[in-house]
């Protein structure tokens, strides 16, 4: 796969590539540059980041099939429940206070990564499903511990 990440037609009158560019070279291009549009720049090149270089873990539950998604960031790990919520601080304040965007950079990860197929499984039985997430949102920060 490649990314094309500066080609000089794509350039925006900010100066900086146009997110276009940056998919172009990607199955799907056009679901991922609506994914990747909605992001800064910064976050987005953190998304792919993460996406391509396998921060992203797709936690799946037997035998339910229900999975989360964990995406390991440089502030640590967080839980991700589909294209719907993340547990970072950006998505709580930019998304659900401020109703600035619709998702945070860990999400998009998780979307392209799903898209990709360059997210690790790993495997659990369904009575460890609480025990998981409790390990995610203590290793956040966010609870005590499990």
């Amino acid at each position: 796969m490649r990314i094309h990440l500066f080609p000089s037609t794509f350039i925006s009158r900010a100066g900086l590539p146009h997110m276009g560019s940056i998919v172009g070279g990607c199955s799907e291009g056009l679901k991922r540059y609506g994914t990747l549009s909605q992001l800064s720049w910064g976050s987005a090149l953190k998304a792919l980041k993460s996406a391509l270089k396998g921060g992203v873990e797709k936690h799946v539950f037997k035998p339910s099939g229900r999975y989360v998604y964990v995406v390991r960031g440089p502030t640590g790990p967080h839980l991700v429940m589909g294209d719907l919520a993340c547990s970072c601080l950006d998505y709580y304040l930019n998304v659900v206070i401020r109703g600035k965007r619709k998702l945070c950079y860990h999400i998009a990860a998780a979307i392209i990564s799903e898209e990709e197929g360059t997210f690790r499984v790993i495997e659990h039985r369904d009575p460890e499903f609480i025990g998981v997430i409790k390990g995610v949102i203590s290793a956040e920060g966010l609870g005590p511990d499990p």
